[in-house]
């Protein structure tokens, strides 16, 4: 894969180095689309920006820019910034590519860990038919309060007050951190004992709507992506 691979006006958004980031800037990532490509591994693009604030690259600087290929794949790679020149009314920068192109698993069963709160009910000790579950209204139902260990797109480990018999059916509203909450309909796979009297959980989805199943894959795919931002920040200095 090289920079012709990646289709011109293709949205970029560009991390900067926590080192290069100026007293008065919120924010190390910015907003820029490609506006050319000049050969194999030097691309153009247009200068960064922000609420609205451009962001002048300085020559030489390391970046990672991130991007969405035709398949809707994230992908990254380091970039370091070769000039800065006028093209018509756009200022643009002129960027080396000086890694490989990496992609962002954005597999089905990729486990977060991260602790998310939970409110659930049993709705069934064993397993029936999944077409016979359907989600019914929470409002006037006593719920119990819970939380995740992990998660991914096919499950999660729970944490609990109180011990849950294999096979068990839940259904469960999870908070994905102020973001959205999503309603699942997940079966015990598995359980034991926790520290200080707590109990964990291997759930497992057995229905979950479109839509909760893609905010959930949206919500895991963009944690994952800052994790791995961190990460190549940290590389960088």
């Amino acid at each position: 894969m090289n920079a012709k691979d990646i289709k011109v006006g293709t949205k970029l958004e560009v991390e900067i180095p926590e080192y290069d980031r100026k007293a008065d800037e919120s924010t190390t990532s910015y907003i820029s689309q490609l506006a050319d490509v000049i050969d194999d591994k030097t691309i153009c693009i247009v200068s960064p920006m922000s609420e609205g604030r451009l962001k002048f690259l300085s020559r030489n600087l390391t970046i990672i820019i991130y991007y969405l290929n035709e398949r809707q794949e994230l992908l990254y790679f380091k970039g370091q910034v070769k000039g800065h020149r006028k093209s018509g009314a756009l200022d643009v920068f002129d960027v080396e590519i000086v890694s490989e192109f990496n992609k962002i698993q954005r597999r089905r069963f990729y486990r977060l860990d991260v602790v998310l709160n939970c409110l659930y009910r049993v709705i069934d000790h064993q397993p029936i038919s999944t077409d016979n579950y359907q989600f019914d209204d929470l409002s006037n139902t006593e719920l119990t309060t819970a939380y995740t260990k992990n998660i991914s797109g096919s499950g999660f480990c729970m944490i609990l007050e109180e011990p849950l018999n294999s096979g068990a059916v839940l259904d469960i509203s999870i908070d994905l951190e102020g973001s959205a909450t999503i309603r699942v309909i997940a079966q015990v796979i598995r359980n034991s004992s926790e520290k200080n009297k707590k109990f964990e959980a291997g759930m497992h989805y057995i229905k979950i709507s479109p839509r909760d199943s893609d905010v959930l894959t949206r919500y895991i795919f963009e944690k994952q992506r800052q994790i791995l931002k961190n990460t190549m920040q940290a590389k960088l200095k």
